[in-house]
């Protein structure tokens, strides 16, 4: 006997040391020779669950219970092992069963509060925390736990709130920095998201995600700081198949579409892999062909002005045309497009499966995501499934990495045939740019100048309007090659935060160009944004992620756009758009071409004066922004689904 104690005392000695498996093979050991002890079982299951053998846990306590079914313990840690396994309404009964032996049993209450977090009990969910307020005041995994809460129900400011007080009460809680950074990027205060990264980075440099994220928010401030250092390590880390970057983020740091394909199932797996199983949807045989088109933007965004002309012109003949808006912002563009549907839903506040199941419920034939992995996207609604066929769009130009999006519509340009076999999805071609434009946009009847803007009146305008994440030092050092080879010239750049401004005037000194040399652009309406297209001489596209919206912008105002090709979807597009314009001269395949070829026009006048007339016919344009005959061949290709 006394030899068993010794045995026993080892193994519990073991287990509280972290020495799980050794622990567990002791307990097994004496388990053969010590018959129905509830303490011995609830120990050997705990071990199990702790080695995440989740049925084998559940199999060992429930034999302590039987023996015993007395024991809050065993009937807590059972329910952990029932969570795991998804099976929350169980879990909860033993978390009850649990706080019945004993009323204070905070670790209880704890994990039931997150299962019914889980379950969408979101009130008696908060009533769980805040009874463990009452017993632990101090205990920071309540606080993070009514973040995650928070986060859920898109309430990010309370969310913050509780992630702060999770960090105030345990500086080393990693799970808090990083959601909280999330939420401060959310809010593009990129600077108090960097910090946060970093202070988790410096706790644990192997969390999910964590480096790509800390990338994203260093590019949109232009924090080009160990910039070749983060860059080598994530792709060192893609390459051995680990969670390091979310696809968006990808975007801007390689053309190499294959990299992107590993991304984004690596990020789709991460995603979906606590989800229940789902069924294939089956096909409707509605007398219309209902299209459901899915976006977190429709309001005063690039997206919106994209495709609005699509939703006008669809024919109401065959097809029905269904919005299903998840994102938070309204604006008078919501109103304006909510017209254009014969349903309109505002889905913001349903949870992902709910929208499935309106989705599947309205009799959805075809689903449109036009976001992809991009803000406020719903990609688990996609998952729980929409339609019968799903197809992502527009919005995220990549592969989704699964097999719950049947297509993604493109051209040859944006998706050459030899970079199929790096997406997911069958690719549906349409026979011109992949790109939707509406035929007319209103534009600023104000009469607005160089002046208005701090553009000088007599100097050659270089210009790229895009986004700030987007630059990166290899397409700013060309910038600045161009700029010192073209003296009476400045370059005109988005405005998008006082950091990025900060940082791109001390780049640009860095590299001999004087401060006045770089102007930025504010943003403002549409209708102001497109007026001032006409004093841009020459739009220098970024890389690997390049101009979508603004390519098309810039050309439908009679801008010339100098891009570089890549072999990835989003350093395609401006090739696209080039290509239906008829000015394939202007698509560079390296460096010293870009450079070249932007001094060469910037040098010559009469290649100016060329390239305008060119832009001024609106033959040249047609493909681009007749969007009656753009739509017809999207709507051919619905039918083709269809039909097959």
């Amino acid at each position: 006997m006394k030899n068993k104690e010794q045995i026993f005392n080892n193994a519990l000695k073991l287990h509280q040391t972290g020495n799980i498996k050794k622990a567990q093979n002791l307990y097994l050991e004496l388990s053969k020779n010590v018959k129905n002890n509830e303490r011995l079982l609830l120990l050997i299951g705990t071990t199990y669950l702790q080695t995440e053998k989740y049925h084998t846990a559940i199999k060992y306590l429930d034999l302590s219970i039987k023996i015993n079914p007395n024991l809050p313990d065993s009937y807590n840690n059972r329910g952990i092992a029932l969570t795991k396994i998804l099976n929350y309404h169980k879990s909860i009964e033993d978390y009850n069963r649990a706080i019945s032996l004993n009323k204070n049993y905070f670790d209880a209450y704890l994990n039931k509060g997150t299962s019914l977090k889980i379950i969408k009990k979101y009130k008696e969910a908060i009533n769980c925390f805040e009874y463990c307020i009452k017993l632990k005041p101090n205990d920071s995994k309540i606080y993070n736990n009514l973040g995650n809460l928070f986060r859920e129900l898109k309430e990010y400011k309370k969310a913050i709130h509780y992630f702060s007080k999770t960090i105030q009460l345990n500086k080393n809680f990693v799970e808090a920095y990083c959601s909280r950074g999330n939420l401060f990027e959310h809010y593009n205060q990129m600077e108090l998201a960097i910090n946060d990264y970093e202070n988790a980075i410096k706790l644990n440099d192997e969390i999910d995600f964590i480096y790509g994220d800390l990338m994203h928010a260093k590019m949109h401030i232009c924090d080009w700081n160990n910039y070749e250092f983060l860059k080598k390590n994530i792709e060192k880390k893609i390459n051995i198949n680990e969670k390091v970057i979310r696809p968006f983020s990808f975007l801007s740091l390689t053309d190499d579409q294959y990299k992107h394909k590993i991304v984004s199932k690596n990020f789709s797996k991460n995603l979906f892999h606590n989800l229940p199983h789902r069924e294939k949807i089956k096909q409707i045989n509605n007398k219309k062909i209902k299209i459901g088109y899915f976006s977190g933007d429709f309001r005063d965004h690039a997206g919106l002005h994209l495709i609005l002309d699509v939703f006008k012109n669809h024919d109401n003949s065959k097809f029905e045309i269904y919005g299903f808006s998840h994102g938070p912002k309204k604006d008078k563009w919501t109103d304006e497009v909510k017209k254009h549907f014969y349903k309109f839903f505002d889905v913001y506040d349903l949870s992902e499966e709910e929208i499935s199941k309106l989705s599947k419920n309205e009799g959805i034939d075809i689903a449109i995501d036009l976001r992809g992995y991009t803000k406020n996207a719903i990609t688990k609604t996609f998952y729980y499934g929409a339609a019968p066929i799903q197809i992502v769009y527009l919005g995220y130009p990549g592969t989704m990495g699964n097999k719950y999006y049947d297509y993604i519509i493109a051209d040859k340009q944006v998706i050459p045939l030899e970079e199929l076999k790096n997406f997911s999805e069958k690719v549906l071609y349409l026979p011109n740019c992949y790109q939707p434009n509406q035929s007319k946009i209103q534009i600023s009847k104000n009469n607005l100048s160089k002046k208005d803007f701090n553009l000088p009146e007599d100097s050659f305008i270089f210009s790229c309007l895009n986004a700030s994440y987007k630059i990166n030092p290899l397409i700013f050092d060309c910038w600045m090659k161009i700029l010192n080879k073209c003296e009476n010239s400045v370059l005109w750049l988005l405005e998008e935060n006082d950091k990025s401004t900060e940082n791109l005037i001390k780049e640009a000194k860095n590299r001999g160009i004087k401060e006045h040399r770089i102007i930025f652009a504010k943003r403002t309406s549409i209708d102001v944004h497109l007026k001032r297209f006409k004093f841009i001489d020459l739009f220098l596209d970024t890389y690997p992620y390049g101009a979508h919206t603004t390519a098309s912008e810039a050309i439908r105002m009679g801008v010339p756009i100098i891009t570089m090709i890549g072999k990835s979807f989003a350093s395609r597009v401006a090739s696209s758009i080039l290509v239906n314009a008829g000015l394939k001269e202007l698509i560079t395949e390296n460096v010293t071409e870009y450079t070249t070829t932007a001094v060469e026009i910037a040098l010559n006048k009469n290649k100016q004066k060329k390239l305008k007339k060119h832009l001024s016919n609106p033959e040249k344009t047609d493909s681009l922004f007749n969007n009656k005959k753009f739509t017809k061949n999207l709507e051919n290709i619905f039918l083709d689904l269809i039909k097959n």
